[in-house]
């Protein structure tokens, strides 16, 4: 069962896209759920290509997850843990349809494996809706001091 969580972001889909691909500055977002996301020295420079792995860190725990879309409105991995906490994690961009302007930013996790199991008695639901309130302020934050686009 998917887990999802969504926030409007005062920002405009580009703003919003450009401040979430800029991983070097992630652990300032000071999210319980994701600290970081890092690029593998073995990657090249320039826009992260689908297969490409990176180094995530939730919360204290590191796993190379797969990149399996990165388009203007999606960005989506699978990672695993151990090899038993496994899960695709969709990240989706959209243009507010109530606030011209705005964007609507969606996570979801579709947990597999043993993961399926634990996400509720591990409370993902609360994780990933404190995630999505911990980005929309750091997005906001970082666009109203001029470093979103």
């Amino acid at each position: 069962m998917p887990i999802a969580a969504q926030v409007e972001i005062d920002a405009s889909l580009e703003e919003v896209r450009n401040v979430f691909l800029d991983f070097k500055n992630w652990p300032a977002i000071k999210s319980d759920m994701i600290k970081s996301i890092t690029r593998l020295p073995s990657h090249p420079d320039g826009p992260v290509q689908v297969n490409e792995k990176l180094a995530v860190n939730f919360g204290g725990i590191t796993s190379n997850v797969t990149v399996l879309a990165n388009t203007p409105t999606e960005f989506r991995w699978r990672g695993d843990i151990f090899y038993i906490l496994s899960g695709d994690h969709t990240f989706r961009f959209e243009a507010s349809t109530l606030h011209p302007g705005k964007t609507l930013f969606v996570s979801t996790e579709i947990p597999l494996r043993l993961l399926a199991l634990l996400a509720k008695p591990v409370g993902m639901q609360k994780a990933v809706e404190g995630f999505v309130g911990d980005f929309k302020r750091w997005v906001e934050g970082v666009v109203r001091e001029g470093g979103g686009g």
